[in-house]
């Protein structure tokens, strides 16, 4: 019998012809994967995902299409999601492999923004405090203006002072 009839009948429920496709399309299936996965185990892992993926597509099947191509395409389908399963653990890195943060972005206080401004930025303590206050602890411009003892409207204009400090020192103007 044919590739294509043996599945008609396991389509039927016909579990003798199940094991007639296994027979005559196992060592096949086994040798193409030997050729291109060089692990054992993987192998024969694959090898079953094949068989489990023929037995739930199996009323997928239509007659009309030759038997084997439609193999190599559940074939195919496995070899590829194994190959972007591997390819995915290969770039997760486990929990215990994890380095530790380099020292220099370690921030011992979140609110503390001292390790994130470059010292070269040349703010005044005025503009490191209020950008602390803002971007750090989240204040409003009233409460900075109440920290440094100014009103908001100059605390708003220190912050933006700082903030555009800071963006000439990542962004140099043309000269």
């Amino acid at each position: 019998m044919t590739g294509a009839e043996l599945m008609i009948l396991y389509q039927k429920g016909d579990l003798e012809a199940f094991n007639c496709l296994y027979e005559k399309f196992n060592s096949l299936i086994y040798g193409y994967l030997r050729k291109r996965v060089h692990k054992g185990t993987d192998v024969d892992e694959i090898f079953q995902d094949i068989f489990m993926r023929l037995h739930h597509s199996r009323l997928r099947y239509k007659d009309d299409f030759p038997f084997e191509p439609w193999l190599f395409a559940v074939i195919r389908n496995s070899l590829g999601d194994y190959f972007r399963k591997k390819e995915k653990d290969a770039l997760a890195v486990p929990l215990d492999e994890l380095q530790v943060t380099p020292s220099s972005l370690l921030v011992e206080d979140a609110h503390n923004l001292d390790a994130l401004i470059p010292k070269d930025a040349l703010l005044t303590k005025s503009q490191r405090q209020s950008l602390e206050l803002r971007y750090g602890e989240d204040f409003s411009f009233e409460e900075i203006a109440k920290a440094l003892g100014t009103n908001a409207t100059n605390a708003r204009q220190i912050v933006n002072r700082a903030l555009k400090r800071l963006q000439k020192l990542i962004k140099p103007e043309d000269t």
